[in-house]
């Protein structure tokens, strides 16, 4: 628990993908990505902070599990 953010969630992406909890592929992972940011625009005319926290935190989940299939590490191509 004392990683950084995205580590820790690249980390939890690769246990769920250990069980069976995975996309086949990039590609499916960008759809997904899709997904989550038109989930976090449609709250943006509500302006909940709490619901934009929620959804920005899916949006940057997927982006780990992107990283993780892209064989990239979150953490080293934000510092980047």
């Amino acid at each position: 628990e004392g990683l950084p953010a995205l580590t820790r969630a690249t980390k939890l992406t690769a246990r769920a993908a250990r069980v069976g909890f995975d996309w086949p592929d990039a590609a499916a992972v960008l759809d997904k990505l899709e997904e989550e940011t038109r989930e976090l625009r449609d709250e943006l005319p509500a302006a909940d902070p709490a619901r934009l926290a929620d959804e920005f935190g899916d949006l940057l989940f997927v982006m780990a599990n992107l990283g993780r299939k892209l064989g990239l590490d979150p953490e080293a191509a934000l510092a980047g």
